[in-house]
């Protein structure tokens, strides 16, 4: 009996010594978690918490404001601004932009205007205040945001607690890339209500890992029988947010009632062409997309900033190229 218990009191003591060694790493990955790659070109560096905070940080608070008009904040921060980061690898030069990656793929491009703080800011009622005054900065500590947000990207004034838009507020960054800069846009949408979306609003809805309408991929060939892949979201997507269906506890819903009551979709190109779809036809259709990107890169701009593309499009003659206004049309 004696033996069997100094058995078990050996074991449990190896047990216990593999626990402990199998825990150690999580430590490490835990710490691990918050690093950053900074990159431009073939310059690059991996910056840690300890790194950061060996850096000049700014502190205060700074709110955010949902696409539903719902305001978020003020959040504390402790953070770096994105220009003391680009520092480390050379700085944004002219014609440059930056492209942040999240830990779990998403990403989002901003242009050297945004970087630099040119965006929209708003006061506690959610009016527009003016474009411009703040500063891009990467939050690493919060006691009000989750943990497992950080590192957080945002818009950041000292002395103030600005408000910008939510999509700005980039998730769990993990890489900040300088890339060729990108022209921004603006597309208006005329319908039951009018609205409109930027470049930023649209690559948001194209590549949130969350969303209930993700990324759309459509290949098809050329002329010549060359692949082509086209990226984008679901033109009734952007449809729901001028079709009446959306509510102050979301948006993008579509409202089904009006399409299956009958009207058409007008998307109209830069040089006045256009086409009209049904309602019917795109209600909740996967292949009629608004594209974005081709074979991976952003479209070019003989074709871009959005091009109509899909299978379900009547004829390639539907293939709007350089929208510049979708309108609903014939409404009931």
């Amino acid at each position: 009996m004696q033996r069997k218990r100094i058995s078990l009191v050996v074991i449990t003591i190896m047990m216990l010594s593999l626990l402990a060694v199998a825990i150690q790493p999580l430590a490490v990955c835990a710490g691990d978690a918050l690093a950053i790659e900074v990159v431009s070109g073939s310059d690059s560096v991996k910056l840690t918490k300890a790194a950061l905070l060996k850096m000049k940080t700014v502190t205060g608070n700074a709110g955010l404001i949902r696409s539903t008009g719902t305001l978020r904040g003020p959040y504390d921060y402790k953070a770096v601004t994105v220009s003391d980061l680009l520092a480390e690898v050379g700085g944004l030069g002219q014609g440059q932009g930056i492209q942040i990656t999240a830990s779990d793929g998403y990403t989002m491009t901003f242009s050297n205007s945004q970087v630099n703080g040119n965006v929209l800011t708003y006061d506690e009622a959610g009016k527009v205040l003016r474009i411009g005054d703040v500063s891009m900065a990467l939050i690493f500590e919060s006691e009000i945001l989750g943990e497992d947000t950080l590192p957080r990207l945002a818009y950041i004034k000292e002395g103030a607690n600005p408000i910008t838009d939510g999509h700005w507020w980039v998730k769990s960054v993990a890489k900040i890339e300088v890339v060729d800069d990108v022209e921004d846009w603006v597309i208006p949408l005329e319908g039951l209500e009018k609205a409109e979306f930027d470049r930023a609003t649209f690559e948001s809805i194209a590549t949130c890992p969350d969303t209930p309408h993700p990324t759309i991929e459509w290949e098809t060939t050329d002329k010549q029988g060359n692949k082509e892949v086209y990226e984008g979201v679901a033109l009734w997507v952007m449809v729901s947010m001028m079709d009446g269906g959306d509510s102050p506890q979301g948006h993008y819903r579509f409202n089904d009632d009006l399409a299956r009551k009958g009207y058409k979709v007008e998307v109209v190109s830069v040089d006045g062409y256009s086409v009209e779809l049904e309602s019917m036809l795109i209600m909740r259709n996967k292949n009629i997309i608004l594209a974005y990107k081709k074979n991976g890169e952003f479209l070019k701009e003989s074709d871009g900033p959005l091009m109509l593309a899909g299978d379900d499009l009547p004829s390639r003659k539907f293939m709007v190229k350089q929208i510049a206004k979708i309108r609903l049309v014939d409404l009931p």
